[in-house]
């Protein structure tokens, strides 16, 4: 059926007399927007700039798509997609023909399965979980331990990760990532917990109150008592806690943390005063 602007009149034979006389009735029982208010009068059906003889709800009740959208689909890319709502490219507005046209040549059509309708925080985790995470980055002072004296560890600290992303129902969807904590476990029953600005600026002390040494100098050197009973090193484990959080405008939605850690073993020994004749 051909569609007017206002103003604009279809010359309509008698013989189709009783079709417009079902259409009119077809329009009335179905609710239309003002916008789309087609009014069949004495020599034709005349619209407005936005109607049509198919109303928004007709166009829901049968399925019928009006609007040509372009999407980034995660498998194919770029593709092309009808909607029933604006905004996008309206098939009835002459103007849109030529860039429907070239849409439809050079991209794919989207695949028809529910992506449209995809959970938006099962699209961010799956994001967050693709996020290239770094582990910590250590700065160990001194390289060896001294027994009763301070080691430092200082842990660098990764840039925040972002990424935009449109999704199919034409929202913006923004996922971030940033090291929440950094915990660092000494190996001797100690932690401490910093905030990544206290990690990477003055970092974390300690003091180990025994050296560490092999089973065997435990066993037969006379100094083997003041060592560790256990343990040839400490294994100092350092956490890194990744927070992911995302948004799609408003407020932001926490979807929780994903570790990354790294371990050494860090040998400690001890300064021993010897007493030296006058």
């Amino acid at each position: 059926m051909q569609v007017r602007h206002r103003g604009a009149r279809l010359a309509v034979p008698l013989t189709i007399i009783p079709l417009l006389v079902g259409i009119a009735w077809l329009l009335t029982s179905v609710p239309v927007r003002a916008d789309d208010g087609c009014v069949l009068t004495p020599s034709g059906i005349d619209c407005g700039f936005r109607g049509s003889t198919t109303s928004t709800s007709m166009a829901v009740a049968t399925g019928f798509y009006r609007y040509l959208r372009m999407r980034e689909h995660p498998t194919v890319g770029t593709c092309w997609q009808w909607y029933r709502e604006p905004p996008g490219w309206d098939r009835w507005n002459w103007s849109h023909s030529v860039a429907i046209t070239i849409a439809q040549r050079d991209h794919p059509e989207c695949p028809a399965w529910g992506w449209r309708v995809v959970s938006v925080s099962t699209r961010a985790w799956a994001i967050f979980r693709s996020f290239p995470l770094s582990g910590p980055s250590l700065d160990v002072r001194p390289s060896i331990g001294i027994a009763n004296l301070a080691t430092v560890i200082a842990v660098g600290r990764p840039a925040e990760l972002r990424h935009r992303e449109r999704l199919p129902d034409g929202r913006m969807l923004e996922v971030r990532a940033a090291v929440e904590t950094v915990r660092i476990d000494w190996g001797d029953g100690a932690t401490t917990t910093l905030s990544p600005g206290e990690a990477s600026g003055p970092g974390a002390l300690h003091a180990y109150a025994l050296k560490t040494c092999t089973a065997a100098y435990r066993r037969s050197h006379p100094s083997g008592r003041n060592c560790h009973p256990a343990l040839d090193s400490y294994p100092i484990g350092v956490v890194l806690s990744w927070r992911g959080r995302y948004s799609t405008g408003g407020a932001w939605t926490n979807l929780g943390t994903l570790n990354r850690s790294t371990t050494l073993g860090y040998d400690v020994d001890e300064v021993v005063g010897i007493p030296v004749a006058p």
